[in-house]
């Protein structure tokens, strides 16, 4: 996406701002975010001492458009060290990095497509990925059969992994059984 102010560089910083709902939103290029930081355009400082505003300056950092916003902060850049795929969401186009810039996914495929990035994540935050509730009564039967065909395939995995083939030939049965129903 291109800078909204220049039309020229690709837009890295999202400013966003609501004061007594007068709401302003810009995509900028690095270039331009200094610019209109500099002018006063927009405000990137200036918390007071109350604790609010304590806490938003530990999220903060000393520069707002360190490249790095809350969402990265709190769920991780991705390493340096790596080199960065460039992989792309199928129906938004959009990528991990933009997900971690605006703490949003583009759409619902986001989900599926970056699910090895959000895993720990959502592993961090919520302890577990997997839903743990209620499940209404029509969708009760799948849900059950899904989670038996999910232990067997453990169940499986490990009976391969101590040689015990008769237990593998049994259960590989009980899934086949299991599927088919």
């Amino acid at each position: 996406m291109l800078c909204e102010r220049c039309s020229k560089n690709e837009a890295t910083f999202y400013y966003r701002e609501n004061v007594n709902g007068t709401e302003k939103s810009y995509r900028l290029c690095p270039s331009c975010a200094a610019e209109m930081q500099k002018s006063g355009e927009i405000r990137t400082g200036g918390f007071g001492d109350d604790p609010l505003s304590k806490m938003m300056k530990l999220f903060s950092g000393d520069d707002f458009f360190s490249g790095e916003d809350l969402f990265g902060k709190l769920i991780g850049s991705p390493q340096k060290s790596q080199p960065e795929v460039k992989k792309t969401c199928p129906l938004c186009g959009g990528s991990f990095r933009d997900m971690v810039r605006s703490g949003k996914a583009g759409c619902p495929t986001c989900y599926e497509t970056f699910a090895a990035e959000l895993a720990p994540s959502i592993h961090r935050i919520h302890g577990r990925a997997n839903h743990t509730g209620q499940v209404p009564a029509r969708f009760r039967a799948e849900s059950e059969k899904k989670q038996k065909i999910a232990a067997l395939e453990t169940e499986l995995k490990e009976a391969i992994r101590l040689e015990n083939y008769e237990h593998a030939a049994e259960i590989r049965d009980s899934l086949r059984d299991l599927r088919n129903a």
